[in-house]
């Protein structure tokens, strides 16, 4: 009976770790393409001579906008689009190549 729990609990160990390194690089690549995406909106509204506040006040309407149109954004992802907006705001941000 031990074997046999001890058999299950390593199958269920190692599907656990592959389930994780699949969506842990999945969560990494859909995190980057969100802050390109950011950078992107504030290196234009800034070329624009959008102040840091109004980018600010666009990217949480359109985080709001998104949230009734899919799952429920957390506040920690609002937080994190704002300090985005904040760190490439006043900069030229060249974004790596897509396919690196």
């Amino acid at each position: 009976m031990q074997d046999k729990s001890n058999t299950e609990f390593e199958v269920l160990r190692v599907e656990l770790q592959e389930v994780l390194t699949v969506k842990t690089e999945m969560a990494i690549a859909a995190r980057k393409e969100l802050r390109d995406a950011v950078c992107r909106y504030v290196d234009a509204e800034q070329s624009r001579g959008t102040s840091l506040t109004l980018i600010i006040i666009a990217v949480k309407d359109i985080l709001a906008k998104a949230e009734k149109e899919s799952a429920h954004a957390t506040d920690e992802l609002a937080q994190q689009l704002i300090d985005w907006c904040k760190q490439f705001h006043g900069k030229r941000i060249a974004l790596e190549d897509e396919t690196s």
